[in-house]
This record gives structure tokens, C-alpha cells and sequence, in this order.
């Protein structure tokens, strides 16, 4: 791509210590990929520390580094027991009844439940925010802020024979078993937790699914939430990450991490903006104490 490319490639392989500089690497990005103005970078914050788990959703994840992932059918059993708890405990609850499982099953991700969500937004601060909030006020390692070309992903899962194939499974399933409650068009329900019968014949697929889902809380909106659906394979994103040229990671140095903090907060982006209720300001207010106390 010549020796600009070269000079913007390195501009986002350095350790980012301000606001300014990552943003100017998100802007080299965008350029990078030659993407329109109106179309968006999706964004995820992660700690350095994840490691083998980068880019994995929590449901995948062992409870340590030393603990080996329990079996795929063993987590997706527990996973539907867990969805079926979170929705009947739940309905008392809300405030506006989720129209259907998705809704549910959403909810549940954004409110700490383990699932196959990995979680994304389209606004680079708020995946900067997410990359830091944890940290100690002493951070000694790095943060990461993962940058993926979502149109290409979108693009790329067309072509992969994982997709059709459950299209297929799930168009043969309602054809012999005609029913009101599916139709051919559903073929995505078949990621959702689910034990039943027609489980055996629509297993859930190997490959992600991208969903751009309605922002039904206000946490969607304040996030400005995009959710990538994993499916069996919990290393899926990790390889696109390491071999595709749509996925680049922005390092943010540990030592710098306090003053980006305070630059965000600068900018207005907080635990109660990012998370709009009495819990986000809560830790939002715990965050300035822990900090002066």
C-alpha cells in the first residue's frame, strides 16, 4: 500500500498514551480501510491480561488462566439452565416486558450474566472507557482496544459455508415440522440457548453472528451497543484477529492510563453516562473516592 501505509500502520502498533493520540490512530484507521464517512469502526475495550481469552465471550472464558475450558456441550447446557433462571426471575423485574428471547437474552449480557455476546460500540471513547475502568490506580500492565472492520466481517461470514448450512438445517427443520412459530426467515434463532427437541436437528452454528440489535434500554443507547453472537468455537474472533487484516488492536500504556482516565472524564465520558442508573453512578462516585482517599 506504499510508504504512507506504512507510516499510518505504525501509528496504531504504538502504545497510545492520551486521548488525542488514540483518537488520531482511529483516525488513521478509518483511512487505512477507506471507509465511508457515514459507516462505523466497532470498538472493544479489553484488559492486556485477558490473553488466550482475548476477544472471547464470558461464557468461554475458565475461571482461570491455569483452569481448562470445560467442554463446549457442557457450557451450552449450563447456559440454557442459566437463561431459563434469568427469564423467570426476571419478569418481576422489569419495568417493560422483553418482547421475546432475543430481548431476554440480551438483557442478560448487559446485565453480567455469562453468555456468548461479546459485546462491541461503535464510539472509540466508550470502548477507551472500557478498556480502563478497571484498572488499579496504579496500573502496571497495558489496556487494549481491539478496532474491527465490521463490514468486512459482515462480508466474509456470507462466504463461509458455516452460515449456509444452518440456513439449510434450520429451512429443512420447517419444512418437515410446519409450525406458527418458526419461519424459514428465523434461521438466526438457531444461536439462541435452547434444550429443545428441535435442538438435534438445528444445532447451533460453528461461525459468529453479527447482530445490530434496537437500543430497547437505556444502557443499549449509552453503550452505543453492537453484539457479535459466538457460536461452538470460542476461538473464532482470536484467529480472524491474528490472520485478517479488519481486526488491529490499540495498546494503551499502562503508566498513561490515570491521565486518560481523567480525560475521559474530561470529555464526559463516566460510569453514570456509560451506564445510565443509580448503579453506574454509584461506582462512578466509588471511582473519584478510591482516588482521593
Amino acid at each position: 500500500m506504499g510508504d504512507n501505509a506504512k507510516s499510518t500502520e505504525h501509528e496504531w502498533q504504538e502504545t497510545h498514551q492520551s486521548v488525542g493520540q488514540f483518537l488520531n490512530s482511529v483516525r488513521a484507521l478509518r483511512n487505512y480501510w477507506r471507509l465511508e464517512p457515514e459507516h462505523e469502526l466497532w470498538f472493544r475495550g479489553e484488559r492486556k491480561a485477558h490473553g488466550d481469552t482475548k476477544l472471547c465471550p464470558q461464557l468461554y472464558r475458565p475461571r482461570d488462566e491455569n483452569q481448562a475450558r470445560r467442554p463446549i456441550p457442557e457450557l451450552l447446557k449450563i447456559e440454557d439452565q442459566l437463561f431459563g433462571h434469568f427469564k423467570r426471575c426476571g419478569y418481576q423485574l422489569c419495568d417493560v416486558q422483553p418482547e421475546d428471547d432475543w430481548d431476554w437474552y440480551f438483557l442478560m449480557q448487559h446485565h453480567g450474566a455469562p453468555t456468548r455476546i461479546l459485546d462491541w460500540s461503535d464510539g472509540a471513547l466508550i470502548g477507551l472507557h472500557f478498556a480502563v475502568r478497571d484498572t488499579p490506580l496504579q496500573p502496571t500492565q497495558d489496556a487494549i482496544v481491539y478496532v474491527l472492520q465490521p463490514y468486512w466481517l459482515v462480508d466474509y461470514l456470507k462466504t463461509l459455508p458455516d452460515h449456509e448450512a444452518a440456513r439449510e438445517k434450520w429451512r429443512n427443520y420447517c419444512r418437515e415440522h410446519p409450525t406458527e412459530e418458526f419461519s424459514e426467515e428465523e434461521w438466526d434463532l438457531a444461536y439462541l440457548p435452547d434444550d429443545e427437541d428441535w435442538r438435534q436437528e438445528v444445532p447451533i452454528p460453528r461461525v459468529p453472528l453479527l447482530w445490530d440489535t434496537a437500543h430497547t434500554t437505556r444502557r443499549f443507547g449509552a453503550q452505543r451497543s453492537r453484539f457479535m453472537l459466538f457460536g461452538t468455537d470460542p476461538e473464532w474472533m482470536r484467529e480472524i484477529a491474528s490472520k485478517q487484516d479488519a481486526v488491529k488492536a490499540l495498546a494503551v500504556g499502562a503508566g498513561a492510563i490515570p491521565a486518560i482516565k481523567q480525560e475521559l472524564r474530561d470529555a464526559g465520558v463516566t460510569e453514570s453516562v456509560i451506564f445510565p442508573d443509580l448503579d453506574g453512578l454509584g461506582r462512578e462516585v466509588k471511582q473519584l473516592w478510591e482516588e482521593r482517599r
